[in-house]
């Protein structure tokens, strides 16, 4: 077999390689077939590097030092992954560094910056990517921003020329929580390439940043806002709607994911019915059936988007002894939660509300420093065994 490669013409076995998608292990392995598949698929080999902690020195400055003595590695270099500690990019030495490798990457896909000992009061992390013209991150798809990012540095993000992901810790303008005015220009309206967010759930300083950066991509089809500490706020239902008009028409999923922090105590609930292109869903409980269950049978529905095709509730939950002034809430939630799912199920004559909705899961995350709880696991599961199911699949995670 070997012979007969080697047989080809390097044109052709160029283009046989370039009109193929290996796995990095079928390119090695392909590598070692013969000489001129070798010779070739180093050229499309890609190499993803991750630069972690040493207590033995920088690993950043080695594999700069690397990168100059290799020139050859750089285009294939596509994702870069920094997986640090503060006391190793503490000193601006070290941050120069940072700032030299990514100049030099100018063929980055991805782009990862992490911190194992984050703390919300750290110092900003200077943004190492580039934006002029030499030494330009044109092909930047992903960022992942493990650390503080103020909403100028979003906005460039952004403006990356092929950014499609971008997740953010906290937006903020410094170690204080403090912000400076932060406008965008109407011609930055609808410019950015920026498919998917993630970002940390925002204040109400950030929120105001945040709404009017949601102006600028041409097309967001995913949101996520994920709060794991107790520091960082919470949207309350009537901001998130607020927040979200920018993209009303293009979102078609929405993940407002809280674990760790305190949530809201909800006056009402959020109204999304005008969202018309939401299909994925995950709320809070008190996000959709808002204070107990004063509202009619049917309200939960008419307020979640009109197309809606998998919903993920997310719900406090405890096993202790709840005290008596909590007892009949949990019973109206319990019950409002019953008659959602039996109304959707239902719903046969009349105009189905929910008419495509086939997947709702309920997921509980107990221990909560909450004032009170929404559900107790117990009495839900039985609750749910009385729900006579057909059409939809109902999946407990509690």
């Amino acid at each position: 077999m070997s012979k007969t490669f080697n047989d080809l013409s390097v044109d052709l076995v160029y283009v046989i390689f370039s009109h193929l998608w290996p796995e990095k292990t079928d390119l090695c392995n392909l590598a070692l077939t013969c000489r001129p598949f070798r010779d070739i698929a180093q050229r499309f080999i890609v190499r993803d590097t991750s630069i972690s902690h040493s207590v033995n020195g920088s690993r950043t400055k080695l594999f700069l030092r690397t990168l100059m003595e290799r020139p050859d590695l750089v285009v294939h270099v596509h994702r870069l992954e920094l997986d640090l500690l503060r006391e190793d990019i503490h000193w601006p030495e070290e941050q120069q560094t940072i700032h030299q490798i990514t100049r030099l990457l100018t063929n980055l896909r991805e782009f990862c910056y992490l911190s194992r000992d984050y703390k919300a009061w750290h110092y900003s992390v200077p943004l190492p990517l580039k934006w002029t013209r030499e030494h330009a991150h044109d092909q930047v798809r992903r960022v992942e921003w493990h650390h503080n990012m103020a909403p100028w540095e979003l906005r460039k993000c952004m403006e990356l020329p092929s950014i499609e992901t971008i997740r953010v810790r906290e937006l903020q303008d410094d170690s204080y929580g403090r912000f400076t005015s932060f406008d965008l220009p109407a011609r930055k309206h609808r410019t950015s390439s920026l498919t998917e967010l993630r970002i940390g759930s925002p204040g109400t300083l950030a929120s105001e940043a945040l709404e009017k950066l949601l102006h600028m991509p041409r097309s967001l089809k995913k949101i996520t806002f994920e709060s794991r500490k107790e520091y960082q706020s919470v949207l309350q239902p009537a901001g998130l709607v607020f927040l979200l008009q920018p993209v009303r028409d293009s979102l078609e999923e929405l993940h407002v994911e809280i674990r760790d922090n305190l949530f809201p105590a909800s006056t009402q609930a959020a109204d999304l019915s005008g969202f018309t292109s939401i299909r994925n869903l995950t709320l809070p409980f008190r996000y959709i059936f808002g204070p107990g269950a004063a509202a009619p049978l049917l309200s939960a529905a008419t307020f979640l988007p009109p197309h809606l095709s998998e919903l993920k509730i997310l719900f406090v939950s405890t096993k202790a002894p709840v005290p008596a002034s909590t007892v009949s809430t949990l019973a109206d939630n319990r019950k409002a939660l019953s008659l959602f799912i039996d109304s959707v199920e239902q719903q046969e004559e009349m105009p189905r509300l929910l008419p495509e909705l086939r997947c709702i899961t309920l997921q509980g995350n107990g221990d909560h420093k909450s004032y009170r709880p929404d559900l107790e696991p117990e009495s839900l599961r039985g609750a749910l065994e009385t729900c006579s199911l057909s059409r939809l699949s109902v999946e407990r995670c509690f």
